[in-house]
């Protein structure tokens, strides 16, 4: 296994050691945390970043038929796998039907004019006298 960096905010120490230099400690939650899990703090930082990454593949991504778990996952913008040629179905793209709705290339169903119930003529809004905006049909009532 090689080994990986884990940066953690370091703060100074109150007081000076005697060699003269400044002391630095890793901040308090980090602290707290090794102290919950003792010796097994790596495990659960491991266990932790696992389930996190399959949290967001489940939720933010879509998979393919490729073998190697790191070509499997693909983002949302990518349509099409580029190893397989796989291409998921808009619900396993996107998950939910509100994200296939807006982001499908179909164009958007634009609400009709109201039309005249006599005449069929469109209808055009106007002011009233009191503010209000009211419907109107020119041919009908000019």
């Amino acid at each position: 296994m090689r080994a990986v960096n884990l940066y953690i905010p370091m703060a100074e120490s109150y007081g000076w050691k005697q060699t003269g230099k400044i002391s630095w400690i890793p901040e308090d939650w980090f602290r707290q945390f090794k102290r919950i899990y003792g010796s097994r703090w790596q495990e659960k930082v491991r266990w932790l970043i696992q389930q996190q990454t399959k949290e967001f593949e489940r939720s933010n991504m879509w998979d393919c038929e490729c073998k190697n778990r790191m070509h499997k996952w693909h983002f949302k913008h990518e349509a099409v796998c580029p190893r397989c040629d796989y291409e998921p179905y808009d619900m396993q793209r996107y998950k939910t039907k509100a994200q296939v709705r807006a982001h499908s290339k179909e164009e958007k169903k634009v609400k009709p004019l109201l039309l005249c119930p006599t005449c069929g003529d469109p209808l055009t809004r106007e002011m009233d006298v009191h503010g209000r905006v009211i419907m109107k049909c020119r041919s009908c009532h000019p």
